[in-house]
């Protein structure tokens, strides 16, 4: 057979509409480029019996609800062709279509238009619902029930000009069965299905102007925008947001995109962040934990103390630092953290700031409590310096900072190191009074 092809535009007045009213969560699975205003080919001739279709991919997991197909006329003024029948296969092979999935018999195609197909019967009461998984192929293909007569401007199926993707377009010829339409095509058939999915996965331009695949309630969750259904990320426009960027050295700040900002060295404020109302080197105030306080610190020297930043620009002289707290001793072997003044007024003993009323040796008195027993290096506390309290300091020699009396702490100045050791050694195999 042969085809003979005419440029024309084809009227989407019709499909625009259909399309605006879908629900959002219907993609139109589409192997063709069109879009409104570009330029299509008819294609013919066929002869009656002949099929033309697409094979397509399902985009998630859902339901194949209609199928949609251009048909359009050279010349104006034919009325609306009634065809044999519109077809849904299986698509796993190629470019033999498996399975027959549904048939919709005597459809009526309008020249000008996306013709839509939502329901299998002609009282329009038995609506398509075909089960699709994500990934999962099919074809839609028409067959005719009368020749076009593209040659004289008759109305035929037509197909866009950016080329045949092999495997993506069939037709079944008379004689010659099933075969690839690439062999006689230059461009896609303009035949879609429509897929209601749950959630169909689309493109997601998260904060940091990255693009992932994600459901448009996942893209939210993270941040991000949904970039709309069928869209992907090859041609998603993801746009990297600007922050602000500090430079040390100058101690200025630009607008730039985390990237640029690392390119040239500059320390990046974070997303959401401006120069316009972001402090690059804030500086102030600390309130440290003995209720002192300290000018002139940043935030993370004033948290590497122990302390709490007042803010930028805060100076110590307009800055009320709350008292220290620490444990506070009752005659009872009661503790709890007070500060100074109210540990007076409860009848207690202060232990000093920073401390609490841990029991580590769980014997039932706050350890800040007890005071230091009266013989270095008995770290068990059963009356002698032996090699069971060695074994204690060793295994926890070298800490830095919250050591206890029994972890070898014999100095008690808050670590395990060489004067603990000598104090042990000094009473090493004596008994404690």
């Amino acid at each position: 057979m042969s085809f003979k092809r005419m440029s024309a535009g084809v009227c989407c007045a019709g499909c625009l509409a259909l399309v605006a009213s879908a629900l959002a969560v219907e993609v139109t699975v589409k192997n063709d480029s069109y879009v409104e205003g570009g330029s299509v080919y008819i294609v013919g001739n066929f002869v009656a019996g002949e099929q033309a279709g697409a094979r397509l991919t399902s985009p998630c997991d859902g339901n194949i609800v209609a199928v949609q197909i251009a048909w359009l006329e050279g010349t104006p003024g034919h009325q609306p062709s009634v065809e044999d029948a519109i077809f849904i296969y299986d698509g796993s092979t190629f470019p033999t279509p498996g399975s027959e999935l549904l048939r919709l018999d005597a459809p009526v195609l309008t020249p000008g238009y996306f013709n839509e197909f939502r329901y299998q019967d002609q009282s329009q009461t038995i609506p398509i619902s075909i089960p699709v998984s994500a990934g999962q192929q099919f074809y839609v293909t028409l067959k005719f029930a009368n020749p076009t007569d593209v040659g004289n401007g008759g109305p035929s199926v037509c197909r866009d000009i950016d080329g045949c993707q092999s495997g993506k377009n069939v037709l079944y010829a008379i004689p010659g069965g099933w075969m690839d339409f690439c062999v006689y095509l230059n461009g896609d058939l303009l035949i879609r299905a429509v897929i209601d999915c749950a959630e169909a996965p689309e493109a997601c331009c998260l904060p940091d102007g990255s693009c992932d695949t994600l459901t448009p309630s996942d893209c939210t969750a993270a941040g991000g925008t949904p970039q709309g259904a069928g869209s992907d990320c090859a041609t998603a426009n993801c746009v990297a947001p600007t922050q602000a960027c500090c430079f040390e050295a100058t101690g200025g700040c630009l607008d730039l995109t985390e990237a640029d900002c690392l390119s040239v060295g500059g320390i990046p404020g974070g997303l959401g962040t401006e120069c316009a109302t972001y402090v690059c080197f804030p500086s102030g105030a600390c309130c440290l934990p003995d209720g002192t306080c300290q000018d002139g610190l940043s935030p993370d020297d004033c948290t590497a103390l122990g302390g709490v930043f007042q803010g930028d620009g805060t100076t110590c002289a307009g800055t009320s630092c709350p008292e220290p707290q620490g444990a506070c001793c009752f005659p009872n072997g009661g503790c709890l953290v007070l500060t100074e003044a109210d540990c007076g007024i409860a009848g207690g003993t202060w232990a000093g700031g920073g401390s609490d009323c841990a029991d580590n040796d769980a014997n039932g008195t706050a350890d800040a409590c007890e005071g230091p027993p009266s013989c270095a290096g008995d770290a068990d506390l059963d009356g002698d310096v032996d090699l069971n309290d060695l074994a204690l300091l060793l295994a926890s020699y070298g800490t830095a900072s919250g050591a206890t009396w029994g972890q070898g702490d014999f100095d008690q100045d808050g670590d395990v190191d060489l004067s603990d050791l000598s104090l042990m050694l000094a009473n090493y195999g004596g008994a404690c009074p």
